[in-house]
């Protein structure tokens, strides 16, 4: 922050929103106090960019990009691009007809349509979106997130984020030959599953080690991955089912487990982590219904676990897919994810009830897949800021500490705002400038209230604990926890009231467990019993192991 006094009517440097007249420019004028409330305010925003930029692009680096003299420099990995691009999709354009190739893109387009590389059709619709937009120079607008457009913005991103984390991945020459890969009809639907797949590991903070192509003396796992915080590391192997695959029934998701046993045989001394894509068109999800590709592949796998020909394949987290972007090409898909099963382990069976303290011990004894499992639900939109920003949202946002004029004419400054109703109906404190607290009401408009829903902890400037009823267990647990981590042991064996005497040897982190728990289960007791829902009731159980 600079020494030179601010203006009378410009707004106070320690970040209140008030003119600086009003707040530390007043005749009690105290400068040290203006500076430390300043750098306050600063590392309040760097957190909240932090939290919101880290929603967006994951644990692996962030987005690293500067704006000067109007064009924007972007690092990826050891490179510098510069051009001018007013948003990060701007940029993942422009960077995959880089990593590919321009002239290649302009050979591609000359066979006919439908004989043309599936990244060359995914452009073209893209470009002609583009047109349909007939945007300006230099506008940004949001547009129908279509098939085409979303296979080809993510594949940019996928090898952006390759890239970009080329220090976690570890093996020279490794982008050289993907991309040469990928360029090859005949490997490309292989190789894009790979991609995307490694993508997702760095993004929840893994580093990965490609094994060698070249050796085909043993049928080896693609990649290890390796989790930094614990040192563990995983065999991964990807399938993806193909075209001729694709085409039959769909309750049958024919050769799926075929490429689930197929991946089970490659070798790696490690535990593995299995991602098979079922590249099946997508339908609106309807839990337990004809197109329900997560109970019906589930039920699946299951019916294959039980079979004498998988007595002999080892255990593996399998992480089920479905990116259909492909097969909806002009439209929105209705439905895609990824469900996870253990396949000849007890934990992650999917629908299994467990109660709270099975959760957190599944949860201590898998911590790596724990965030995998966190990041691919979280990490599910393709950031479109380059520095973490909530996109879409108007210049006159409502941010707790700025001055509005309301529509009977106070001016004041919002000192508290919360969301009331499913509608977008929002309820703000009003510190008016005449003096006094006045309550008024204000309509999210649907980008405003899909931006709260999205961020609710930071949506209105602040960080804050996120809103709402919390119906899961695991999501209360963790929610209290943050509140009481550092509460001190006195202070627990008082909670426990009458029970202090058989606690007292624990120590403060045991205590907090305990007396946490016994607070969920208190909450969870109270609400009721839970339905269990008519897809899980109907799954087949998982079969039963030797002990």
């Amino acid at each position: 922050m600079g020494g030179a006094k601010p203006g009378r009517n410009e707004r106070c440097p320690c970040g209140s929103g008030r003119k600086f007249k009003r707040c530390h420019g007043g005749p009690n004028f105290n400068y040290e106090e203006m500076i430390s409330r300043g750098a306050e305010e600063a590392q309040r925003r760097a957190e909240i960019n932090r939290i919101q930029r880290q929603r967006q692009q994951g644990l692996g680096r962030p987005i690293t990009a500067a704006q000067r003299a109007g064009k924007r420099n972007v690092a990826v990995g050891h490179r510098l691009f510069q051009g001018v691009w007013p948003t990060f999709h701007d940029f993942l354009y422009s960077y995959i007809l880089d990593v590919l190739g321009r002239d290649w893109f302009e050979a591609q387009a000359q066979p006919e349509h439908n004989e043309r590389h599936p990244v060359i059709q995914w452009h073209e619709r893209f470009l002609l979106a583009s047109k349909v937009a007939n945007l300006a120079p230099g506008e940004t607008r949001q547009t129908r997130m279509t098939g085409a457009i979303s296979a080809f913005l993510t594949l940019a991103y996928d090898l952006y984020t390759l890239e970009h984390n080329n220090d976690q991945t570890r093996t020279p020459q490794l982008r050289k030959s993907l991309i040469g890969r990928l360029k090859c009809q005949d490997q490309f639907n292989g190789v894009r599953y790979e991609i995307r797949v490694a993508a997702m590991l760095l993004r929840a903070g893994f580093e990965l080690e490609w094994e060698d192509e070249t050796n085909r003396r043993t049928k080896h796992v693609e990649y290890t991955a390796t989790y930094p915080r614990t040192g563990k590391a995983f065999g991964v192997e990807c399938k993806i089912r193909n075209q001729d695959a694709a085409k039959q029934a769909n309750q049958h998701l024919g050769k799926f487990a075929g490429l689930v046993s197929d991946a089970l045989k490659k070798e790696t001394p490690h535990d593995r982590l299995i991602f098979v894509d079922l590249n099946t068109q997508a339908y609106p999800y309807v839990p337990g219904g004809p197109h329900d590709w997560r109970t019906i592949s589930v039920n699946t796998l299951r019916k294959f676990e039980a079979q004498p020909k998988a007595a002999l394949l080892p255990p593996a987290v399998v992480f089920i897919t479905n990116y259909p972007d492909h097969h909806h090409l002009d439209t929105q898909v209705p439905d895609a994810g990824a469900v996870v099963e253990g396949f000849k382990i007890d934990d992650y069976r999917t629908g299994e009830l467990l109660t709270l303290q099975q959760k957190i011990e599944m949860r201590v004894r898998n911590p790596e897949v724990e965030a995998l499992v966190a990041s691919i639900h979280e990490h599910i939109d393709l950031p479109s800021t380059f520095e973490g920003e909530i996109p879409g949202l108007p210049s006159n946002r409502l941010l707790i500490g700025h001055r509005y004029q309301m529509d009977d004419g106070v001016v004041g400054i919002l000192e508290d705002a919360c969301v009331m109703d499913d509608n977008g109906m929002v309820a703000l404190a009003i510190e008016r400038d005449e003096g006094g607290r006045a309550i008024y009401t204000n309509q999210l408009t649907p980008e405003e209230f899909a931006a709260w829903k999205r961020y609710p902890e930071t949506f209105f400037g602040q960080i804050r604990q996120k809103p709402g009823p919390m119906s899961d267990p695991m999501e209360l647990y963790d929610s209290l926890k943050a509140i009481h981590v550092s509460t001190p042991k006195e202070k627990l064996l008082q909670f426990m009231g009458d029970h202090r005497e058989h606690f007292a040897a624990f120590t403060q982190p045991d205590l907090l467990d305990v007396y946490l728990q016994g607070m969920v289960n208190s909450v969870m007791e109270r609400a009721g019993p839970q339905d269990v829902p008519v897809h899980i009731r109907r799954m087949k159980p998982p079969p039963k192991r030797a002990v």
